[in-house]
């Protein structure tokens, strides 16, 4: 049986997290450790701890998923098998098993990707929160009406975030997963303030209803192909894409401009800015990723423009 060597931390934490199922011909051998958990998993594995010297001191055998396995006072080290894999080499406790690694194990993509799925969810969906709070103070305060499509845009790009359609290809770079982060968490630290009255306000109102019916329409367009780092779930060619291919982007950077005329201090502007430059680099990373499907190679072909129609 092939054994995959995992010694470093963060090998050991990922170990078989985002598999489909266990490789029946190969082994996980986690050291040190002293205690597993299968939180994340889809099947059940079985799972032989060891003391210093590589005799067995522990066996659970067909181990389900999401549970911790907590090891005995001598555990050293942890081998991970497929189900049933004890019982096929007759592995008994107080056995001496000689073990020695073909290969370092390299944690997949995709189990990174699902190791950050739930704390990313629970970091937008903080500060979503902490942006319902304040639009509902500011509601309270002033009866302003722009609050309540604030709250639809946000509680629907959370619904179809967290809703989300499983990708077919998603961005492996870091960039792509930061830029997009980053931008996001930018919009949601954004405060409304007292300012002054006069034209540029009631301007800066009509320009934020715009975006909002623009977000709106947008996100209503994309669905459950929406999501935060470049990844293929999708070509959307219809509603608010028929006319370019980010109208979402343009419709986010409408409203965001317009909320800033009317909520002048430093801190908006320099998230303002940031969200700016944050959307042009999401709209050419996306582009990059899909530009290798036919879906969009004819979508791009039909829509020429990302933004603006006849300008950009």
């Amino acid at each position: 049986m092939r054994v995959l060597e995992a010694r470093s931390l963060f090998a050991r934490l990922i170990g078989l997290l985002g598999t489909v199922r266990h490789e029946h011909d190969s082994a996980l051998w986690l050291r040190p450790c002293h205690s597993v958990h299968t939180f994340g998993m889809k099947y059940p594995i079985d799972i032989v701890m060891l003391d210093r010297n590589g005799r067995v001191v522990r066996i659970l055998p067909s181990f389900r998923a999401n549970q911790i396995a907590d090891g005995t006072g001598n555990t050293a080290s942890v081998i991970e098998l497929p189900d049933g894999a004890v019982n096929a080499h007759g592995i008994e406790e107080r056995h001496i098993l000689q073990v020695e690694a073909d290969a370092a194990f390299r944690p997949r993509w995709d189990a990174l990707r699902n190791l950050f799925h739930w704390p990313v969810n629970f970091v937008i969906a903080f500060l979503w929160s902490r942006l319902v709070m304040a639009s509902l103070a500011h509601w309270n305060a002033h009866h302003d009406p722009m609050q309540l499509g604030v709250l639809i845009h946000n509680t629907l790009l959370m619904l179809f975030f967290l809703t989300r359609r499983k990708s077919v290809r998603t961005s492996t770079l870091f960039r792509d997963w930061a830029v997009p982060a980053l931008t996001m968490a930018s919009a949601m630290l954004l405060r409304p303030v007292d300012t002054f009255e006069g034209v540029l306000l009631t301007l800066s109102g009509y320009i934020q209803y715009i975006g909002i019916a623009g977000m709106i329409f947008s996100l209503m367009s994309l669905g459950r192909s929406f999501g935060i780092v470049p990844a293929n779930r999708r070509v959307v060619s219809s509603g608010a894409y028929r006319f370019v291919r980010h109208p979402l982007y343009l419709s986010e950077i409408i409203f965001y401009t317009g909320f800033f005329l009317g909520n002048v201090t430093l801190n908006n502007f320099m998230l303002i800015v940031f969200l700016l430059a944050g959307q042009l680099w999401r709209s050419l990373s996306e582009e990059q990723l899909l530009s290798g499907d036919a879906n969009y190679q004819a979508y791009a072909a039909r829509v020429r423009f990302r933004f603006l129609p006849g300008v950009f």
